[in-house]
């Protein structure tokens, strides 16, 4: 054999078609099942999937369930959390000060094995907005949440206690 010859052989030992359609073959089936097309056929033929899912469908993003849960909620003011006569605001268990305008709940610890945690957004029922988890409540409580009135006392006597739901994400 002569050198042409061992380099014509070099060069079709490179140029294997089989080889390199098989890899896309492979390559292709792993992105449609990885993809979100589990279960949908790949023809090997024409190398598209005889079930085309759509761009939205593979790369959408899942929105987390919102979670409810039936609570008794009761109301606290800054006076009941700090000494009367205190000028200085009180702190909330997450570290944060309690000023009169803050959209502030105190949940029952029962309520973390829920899924709720400090700073999380919560929407209670009747209420517009978001209230966030800044304080806990004596463990004597379940299922029970404490909404912020700031200063206001006349309004949290008026809510008093009430049987409501609340949902966070």
């Amino acid at each position: 054999m002569n050198r042409t010859d061992h380099a014509h052989r070099a060069l079709t030992k490179r140029k294997r078609p089989g080889v390199l359609l098989s890899a896309r073959i492979v390559a292709f089936s792993a992105l449609a099942v990885f993809s979100g097309c589990a279960g949908k056929t790949v023809s090997v033929q024409t190398q598209v999937p005889s079930v085309v899912c759509s761009p939205d469908k593979l790369f959408q993003l899942r929105k987390p369930k919102e979670k409810n849960l039936e609570v008794t909620a009761m109301a606290y003011t800054s006076r009941s959390v700090g000494k009367s006569g205190k000028t200085a605001l009180p702190r909330a268990a997450n570290g944060q000060y309690l000023t009169p305008d803050a959209n502030a709940i105190a949940i029952s610890p029962d309520l973390f094995e829920h899924g709720l945690a400090f700073d999380k957004k919560v929407r209670i029922d009747g209420l517009e907005g978001e209230y966030t988890v800044m304080d806990t409540m004596s463990p004597r409580h379940s299922k029970t949440i404490d909404i912020y009135f700031g200063n206001d006392q006349s309004a949290a006597r008026q809510w008093g206690s009430r049987n409501l739901t609340i949902s966070w994400d």
